[in-house]
């Protein structure tokens, strides 16, 4: 008896220094890392919630600890008084820690509040702040365009739903646009001399072998194998795509996907090259978006991802960016593009 009493003490004080040791350390780490919404909740009124899981716990370490036969009247009669033990005493814990918690960081629980506050209403308000962006050094209609002539026979291939091939203003008589977003681009391109067209039910290329003399690709998914497919010999690929490095930032906080490896010029340019395209100019760009008020950074994300932004899992990045703002008077996302074009080669 003597022994299981000292188990039982020893739970409930194991239970209540971890509990000590614990709120210092997660109050440590929240305030290094800025996570707000664990100083947010301590504003929120206890709940304890983690029964089945010390219940668990407790049965583990008995079984561990006990000096009886398993299974025994006995060693089911201490079982059940030392679970009920470590539920007791690690809902005592638990109520001590989090009103410990309160005294211990009760400023940094107001601070976290009043950004809370801060982030509420720069969502409720519109838009009319300043986006600062680096200047472009290339510009992909420039490229392309130096590749055209009167006889080319020409495929944009984009998501913006004609956007981008409406921005030329010489293009070539046969020109077509593959779009995502058939509609939209048809009502865009209505008054230019664009055949507007998108993908095949199986995603390939709505042309017939080797009768493009340049394919770009603005932004969008390509099947390399296909690109080569559809240009004449001697015809040219050129590829504008998205760097890996763009919006490095917001990747596995917004951006619903996670990257692979590295996505730049150079992978870029091996990606063409080696299906026996020749590379024959290349430019990769790193840039930045700075914005100076919260208020615009929420109007832009909106703008990129499906997300629903105001989520309160999103409290502590938006939490980071007003800090950022505070501390340098604007946020900042990378941002990365690169162009490769490739020649077809004759035979």
């Amino acid at each position: 008896m003597d022994y299981y009493i000292y188990m039982l003490i020893s739970l409930a004080v194991m239970l209540v220094v971890v509990k000590f040791f614990f709120c210092e350390l997660e109050g440590y780490t929240a305030k290094k890392k800025g996570l707000l919404n664990w100083y947010l909740k301590l504003s929120k009124p206890f709940k304890y919630v983690r029964t089945r899981s010390i219940i668990f716990m407790s049965i583990i370490c008995y079984m561990v600890a006990s000096i009886h036969m398993l299974f025994t009247m006995e060693w089911l009669v201490e079982l059940i008084g030392f679970v009920a033990v470590g539920v007791i005493f690690d809902g005592i814990s638990q109520l001590v820690g989090y009103y410990y918690s309160k005294i211990r960081f009760k400023k940094d629980i107001n601070n976290a509040l009043k950004t809370k506050n801060e982030i509420n209403k720069a969502m409720e308000l519109s838009d009319n702040d300043l986006v600062q962006q680096s200047m472009p050094i290339y510009s992909s209609q420039e490229i392309v365009s130096k590749y055209l002539d009167d006889q080319s026979h020409l495929a944009a291939i984009s998501l913006d739903g004609g956007e981008y091939i409406s921005s030329f203003n010489n293009l070539p008589p046969i020109t077509y646009a593959v779009e995502a977003q058939y509609e939209k681009a048809q009502d865009k391109l209505n008054d230019r001399s664009v055949k507007v067209t998108r993908l095949t039910d199986d995603g390939k290329l709505p042309f017939k072998d080797e009768r493009l003399d340049v394919v770009v690709n603005e932004l969008a998914n390509y099947d390399k194998y296909d690109l080569y497919r559809v240009v004449k010999p001697g015809g040219y690929i050129l590829v504008n795509q998205m760097g890996s490095d763009n919006y490095k930032e917001l990747i596995n906080i917004f951006l619903p996907f996670k990257l692979h490896g590295r996505w730049d010029l150079e992978s870029g340019s091996e990606t063409l090259s080696e299906i026996g395209l020749e590379i024959v100019d290349g430019v990769e760009e790193h840039g930045y978006v700075r914005f100076n008020t919260l208020t615009s950074f929420i109007h832009f994300m909106k703008g990129i991802t499906r997300a629903d932004i105001t989520q309160d899992r999103f409290m502590n990045f938006y939490g980071q960016v007003l800090k950022q703002i505070k501390e340098k008077s604007y946020f900042e996302l990378t941002t990365h593009r690169f162009m490769v074009v490739a020649r077809k080669k004759e035979l």
